[in-house]
């Protein structure tokens, strides 16, 4: 029982060391349990037990070949991750939505869009992230001009309907 650091052989616990008990079953060396092992097991813990040898099935199916590694060449599976989370996303996402939605942390889902900024995948908003076609130049301007006015109206071309 001093071998054991006063610790019940099967769920570690402490408590009630004074009343552990040593089981010594036939073929197994002795297990130390405490009183709720001992009701719940009895004579036959699940600690020293020989497993039980496994039939042989006549039909053996082969072992499928192990999945080959991903090489340094091919794209890292965070931003697989990253790709499959984007598509899902609304039109327009913060770095936050992204890294829960990736469950990665925050740094890395902001490394990774990065990374897909500088491919085009993706664009800044502000401080947010689109996926949609980016804006041009003079429809950005003007957004800008009507956020700052308040009483002035912009009136748009569009284009007639036939």
């Amino acid at each position: 029982m001093e071998r054991a650091g006063r610790r019940c052989g099967v769920c570690r616990s402490g408590r009630g060391w004074r009343r552990f008990e040593v089981v010594r079953s036939p073929g197994r060396e002795p297990v130390v349990l405490c009183g709720s092992c001992r009701a719940r097991f009895g004579d036959d813990p699940p600690i020293g037990r020989k497993p039980a040898p496994e039939p042989a099935s006549p039909d053996v199916s082969p072992v499928p070949p192990p999945e080959p590694q991903p090489e340094k060449g091919q794209a890292k599976p965070d931003r697989d991750r990253l790709r499959t989370a984007l598509r899902e996303m609304p039109g327009s996402f913060s770095t936050a939505m992204v890294a829960r939605a990736t469950g990665l942390n925050k740094g890395k889902a902001l490394a990774g869009l990065q990374d897909l900024e500088q491919r085009g995948e993706v664009h800044r908003v502000g401080n947010r992230w689109s996926t949609g076609p980016s804006p041009d130049a003079v429809a950005l301007a003007m957004d800008r001009l009507q956020a700052r006015t308040s009483n002035l109206r912009i009136v748009r071309d569009r284009a007639r309907v036939s």
